[in-house]
């Protein structure tokens, strides 16, 4: 049995039945985990398909939907073609054609890690943010899941993030 953790309680326990012959795939199909924190964030993670890994802590998963419910019922949705995901402590990793979406915020990027143990998340690789008349290129975002606050930056100190502004156009 699996169970995520996170904070104070779990909401669903998903049951595995493992293939000790580590040559052979633990596929898992239609894989849900959902858990709240101490602070009342609710985290949900959907998959169309998991494969358990050899650790038995981590599964990863393929064509992957993920909501993150804020104390302050605010919605944060990410997309990806797939994940890592940690059943210890639910820190997962996203990669490839991942999009996040947060109210009227629209961010594409390849990668990106969530960090639940220290509410931190990096997105990186490609990154472009989109804001009703305003789109950001950088190398880096990075979140504080606490104080809401960002730091948005490029890898290289010669090379700046590039914004514009969009007249009249939609996201």
């Amino acid at each position: 049995l699996i169970e995520p953790k996170l904070g104070v309680s779990n909401i669903k326990k998903q049951t595995v039945s493992l293939n000790l012959d580590d040559s052979s795939p633990n596929l898992i199909e239609n894989i849900e985990y959902r858990s709240n924190d101490s602070l009342n964030n609710q985290f949900i993670i959907k998959a169309k398909f998991g494969d358990v890994m050899r650790k038995k802590t981590l599964i990863l998963m393929k064509e992957v939907e993920a909501i993150v419910i804020l104390s302050n019922s605010e919605k944060i949705t990410i997309t990806a073609s797939n994940a890592i995901y940690n059943t210890t402590n639910q820190d997962t990793s996203f990669k490839n054609n991942v999009i996040i979406k947060y109210g009227e915020q629209n961010i594409t990027c390849n990668r990106v890690d969530m960090q639940f143990r220290n509410y931190k998340v990096e997105l990186y690789d490609n990154v472009i943010y989109n804001y009703i008349n305003t789109k950001l290129l950088a190398d880096v975002i990075e979140i504080d899941l606490l104080t809401k606050s960002s730091k948005i930056y490029m890898n290289k100190k010669n090379t700046k993030v590039e914004a514009m502004y969009k007249n009249n156009v939609s996201n």
